[in-house]
């Protein structure tokens, strides 16, 4: 049974779908990820695709984010990004 049927949820109660998830890449001299150090030292065996996006770059805090689709030695097919403003890499699932 609903407690308050009809209610608006008040604000806080909306949860993001899909945030990204912190991750410690090795990177290449150039930058690139050679390794996912904190998902059990996984070797990236292969870049599928690289694409960067800068954004709102007039606001306090910019978004610039060069982003690679990786496949790792187990198999698994991965989307990361390293934010360009603070230095972070991140796993994004869609």
């Amino acid at each position: 049974m609903v407690a308050h049927p009809g209610e608006t949820p008040g604000t806080g109660t909306y949860q993001p779908v899909d945030a990204p998830e912190p991750v410690t890449v090795k990177e290449q001299g150039a930058g690139q990820p050679i390794a996912l150090v904190s998902r059990g030292r996984q070797r990236v065996i292969a870049i599928e695709d690289r694409w960067r996006i800068d954004d709102e770059w007039w606001r306090t805090a910019p978004i610039s984010r060069l982003y690679y689709a990786v496949m790792l030695n187990t198999g698994q097919h991965l989307v990361i990004y390293k934010n360009l403003v603070t230095g972070g890499w991140y796993r994004q699932s869609y």
